[in-house]
């Protein structure tokens, strides 16, 4: 994923995200490119929150769960002098990492939004995905967006609510921490406690100034006043698309030209059909997950998305591990494509006709 910006000298927030792995965010690279400051973010293996949100119930659960994340996230930033206000809460910039199912987030260091307004904001969107046949965790997640519009978040008063149980107030829930009442919030207390040495706008106390002469972070050499010289140019190389095997079966389409939605298995092997019978249809190799499983080790566990619309087909990869193919072309991450009758389609290199 690329952000940019229009050049300017950068600063050592720039410096720290280039140059340190900093737990709850993603890895950035920077380059400068046609007068414009690039950050090149590595989200290989990872969901965006805004297409996770659509497959898994949004609740006071997934709720608790991003709101502890940030927390801890809030912390581990502030460990190496980068303010709250720099984290982005906008959905497509948030991303749950697959293999691990933790929540991670994107450091913006450019057109920040204030961080109260930027969690508000959030808790909108949320509570607009929100499944409303659970009235309690409900109840909470709109709590929760009534603190927020208050202002001056408290993120530990966050989760104070979100792990609240039936007949519990807010204030039963802090005087459980110290008690072991709940190992959960008691862990979030402590978090949230070390996240306060943060102030609303980013500065950071002086005692974690005080650390930083011994914290031995990587910084990179003196950079010269010449543009072309601040960073060094990256570019981002997506893996080779196997071209063409030689596969004994071919499926060359029916007699009519009407579309019957529904993908052909054109691989060696046995392999499935997949009709494609919901307005959104997932495809990969995860059982529970998807809607069409590929059992291949190349295919990723939620690897693409098929949307009908009418009488149109939509084809999206959702950020694969070896990509998903129209017709040979690599899809790029968030491209849409129409399909059309006897389009082929692969998943990293397993194969379809599209009819």
């Amino acid at each position: 994923m690329v952000c940019s910006t229009e050049y300017a000298m950068p600063g050592y927030e720039t410096f720290m995200l280039a140059e340190n792995s900093i737990p709850g965010l993603l890895p950035a690279r920077i380059s400068n490119a046609d007068d414009k400051l690039q950050f090149w973010y590595d989200i290989s293996g990872k969901q965006a929150f805004e297409d996770w949100i659509k497959m898994k119930e949004a609740g006071s659960i997934l709720l608790r769960k991003l709101i502890t994340s940030l927390a801890e996230t809030v912390v581990q930033a502030g460990e190496y002098l980068l303010c709250e206000d720099g984290i982005s809460l906008q959905p497509g910039h948030i991303f749950v990492d697959m293999e691990e199912k933790e929540i991670v987030f994107c450091y913006l260091p450019f057109g920040k939004t204030p961080f109260d307004e930027a969690l508000q904001s959030f808790m909108e969107y949320y509570l607009s995905h929100m499944d409303h046949e659970n009235r309690a965790g409900m109840q909470k997640c709109y709590d929760v967006y009534e603190k927020c519009r208050q202002g001056h978040v408290d993120l530990e008063g966050l989760l104070a609510i979100l792990y609240c149980e039936k007949g519990q107030t807010e204030g039963m829930v802090q005087e459980q921490k110290g008690q072991g009442g709940n190992g959960a919030v008691e862990k979030a207390a402590v978090l949230t406690k070390a996240a306060a040495t943060v102030s609303p706008k980013g500065a950071v106390k002086n005692h974690v100034f005080q650390r930083a002469s011994q914290k031995k972070w990587l910084m990179p050499p003196f950079f010269s006043r010449k543009k072309k010289q601040h960073f060094r140019a990256c570019s981002y190389e997506p893996r080779e698309y196997a071209k063409e095997h030689a596969y004994p079966t071919v499926f060359l389409g029916s007699e009519t030209s009407q579309m019957l939605g529904e993908l052909k298995y054109e691989g060696e092997g046995v392999g499935m059909n997949f009709p494609i019978t919901t307005d959104v249809y997932l495809i990969g190799s995860q059982d529970g997950e998807v809607d069409g499983i590929i059992p291949d080790k190349t295919v990723s566990r939620i690897h693409a998305r098929i949307t009908k619309e009418e009488d149109n087909f939509y084809l999206e990869d959702m950020n694969s591990t070896n990509g998903t193919y129209r017709n040979g072309e690599l899809l790029n991450y968030k491209e849409r494509v129409k399909l059309q009758k006897n389009d082929k389609v692969a998943f990293a290199q397993v194969c379809y006709r599209f009819v």
